[in-house]
């Protein structure tokens, strides 16, 4: 068992104090609220960047100003292309040409496709060889010392978070009902903070109860990307294919021009688009403005795009989906953010988190590797 780390509960509590935070709040409670005050370092976390309300580089919002984003103190290893020390030979070797800062994306997978404990997910993404992790919020608790040990197990694995999941059911709502989605909105942006995620994920809403009106959609996305401008974050919107009002990549893409803010982006998994027939053109998209890609596999069948998307997703290339043309206008588009493999199966739950990772490393990479080739085969710019 991890034991509590005593000193990062100190550095914790003299950050909470300085910041005028009342003592006496644990030290998981101490470093959330020391990072939603911006204060310099809390627990091991250290705030990278100017002082608050400064202009920002580019890991920020865009002409903009916000306050700096927190990540871990100190680099993780997986940032060094050349730091791939207790991984399998198969991925030490896709290590060196694909990831980091070597290659043009860096690799994650989700959380949510695992079995087992926190600190086991984490060990099997790391050891198959991604970089990065999409991050749910019910992992930080998994632990019952708290978030503090997720915290460790992130930081000793060397596993960095590509982007804090999910927001949802948010944007359209009135009164009483809008007051409580942004208090709730608000406390994960704080704990993506505190994971030291650069990005929180926001999914279009898909209670068919909340508006559809443009403007009210525009104006609840403007005020969460403000929201998560003042922490540092960028908050990419989802597109979901069952949703009432914004079930496609180019409506979520109009709203996000409508709302102009440099703190709100796009998160295109491609699964929506591709199970309603559609292979996006991602030429469409502004680079600026795609923040997260996801993929995944499929195969049609009798069952609703929901029923396949939250159960019966594969990994990528062992289903029918036309992934290759997405990834040929991804590389061809210039684009170098990070490719998350998201998949939802309960057969994949039900299995060895260490064998269902790796298996997932073999598809995406093979995927990658047939994607290259051909863009090679076609005189393309190499992948």
């Amino acid at each position: 068992m991890l034991r509590h780390d005593g000193r990062a509960a100190r550095t914790a509590r003299a950050g909470a104090a300085d910041a005028g935070i009342p003592a006496g709040l644990g030290p998981a409670r101490a470093i959330a609220a020391a990072c939603a005050a911006g204060h310099r370092q809390a627990g091991g976390l250290e705030l990278h960047g100017r002082h608050p309300g400064a202009a920002v580089g580019p890991d920020h919002v865009p002409g903009k100003t916000a306050r700096p984003r927190f990540r871990r103190a100190g680099r993780y290893p997986c940032e060094d292309a050349g730091n791939t020390a207790g991984l399998p030979p198969a991925a030490r070797a896709a290590g060196r040409t694909r990831g980091g800062r070597n290659g043009m994306n860096r690799l994650a997978f989700t959380t949510a496709t695992l079995a087992g404990s926190f600190a086991d997910k984490a060990a099997a993404i790391r050891q198959a060889g991604f970089e990065a992790t999409e991050l749910w919020a019910r992992d930080l608790f998994d632990h019952l010392e708290g978030p503090e040990v997720a915290l460790r197990v992130l930081r000793d694995q060397g596993l960095a978070v590509s982007a804090f999941q999910a927001i949802r059911n948010l944007e359209g709502y009135r009164g009483p009902v809008r007051q409580l989605k942004f208090d709730i909105a608000c406390r994960m942006m704080d704990l993506a903070c505190l994971a030291g995620s650069p990005i929180v994920t926001l999914a279009a809403n898909v209670d068919a109860q909340a508006s559809g009106d443009r403007g009210r959609l525009a104006d609840d996305l403007g005020q969460a990307a403000e929201l998560a401008a003042q922490r540092g974050l960028r908050l990419a919107y989802e597109p979901i294919c069952w949703a009432p009002h914004v079930s496609s990549w180019r409506q979520a893409l109009a709203l996000i021009a409508a709302v102009d803010h440099g703190a709100l982006g796009l998160q295109l998994d491609v699964f929506h688009p591709l199970i309603q027939g559609e292979i996006p053109d991602v030429f469409e998209i502004p680079l600026d403005k795609l923040f997260l890609v996801e993929i995944s596999d499929f195969v049609a069948g009798g069952m609703t795009p929901r029923e396949v998307s939250r159960g019966h997703r594969l990994f990528p290339g062992e289903g029918s989906a036309p992934l290759e043309p997405v990834l040929r206008g991804l590389a061809a588009r210039g684009y170098a953010g990070d490719i998350a493999v998201e998949v939802f199966n309960a057969e994949y739950g039900a299995q060895p988190p260490a064998a269902v990772a790796a298996r997932g490393w073999r598809c995406v990479n093979q995927l990658l590797d047939r994607t290259a080739q051909r863009r090679r085969n076609r005189n393309e710019i190499r992948f």
